[in-house]
């Protein structure tokens, strides 16, 4: 809770998970990963391209006993190629700087931390999908 919504909140209201997971197809999408049993989801992850559709942004949330199975690693493969053929030009993710896990995720497939200005505890980080 405390990396995803960058706060120590203990629960999350029904009207922030829904305008949370609102997609509409175009700006929004949301994609689900499945355990074994095909039932049950072990991980979600949500892109929102801006109004432009040139910078997109990503959040990735993976069930606790799947993490370090490879999950997350291949939801951001996967959200990156869907960002990038939606046309935008630069996938991001903003992440509270005691993220290590998902800091170092992120720079493994590419992208570069880069300063937030507003809040010292957070960084952006960023991924050029023109490249490669």
């Amino acid at each position: 809770m405390r990396f995803r919504f960058l706060g120590g909140i203990r629960e999350v209201s029904r009207e922030r998970l829904l305008s949370m997971t609102k997609v509409d197809h175009r700006s929004t999408e949301n994609f689900l990963a499945f355990g074994e049993d095909s039932e049950t989801i072990i991980a979600t992850a949500i892109v929102a391209c801006d109004a432009s559709t040139e910078r997109a942004e990503v959040a990735i949330s993976v069930r606790a006993e799947h993490k370090h199975m490879g999950v997350a690693w291949e939801m951001l493969r996967h959200v990156a190629r869907f960002a990038k053929a939606s046309g935008a030009k630069s996938l991001e993710s903003l992440e509270s700087r005691a993220n290590h896990e998902a800091i170092e995720l992120e720079r493994e497939q590419g992208f570069v931390a880069v300063p937030y200005a507003d809040d010292p505890t957070l960084i952006l980080i960023r991924k050029d999908l023109r490249q490669g």
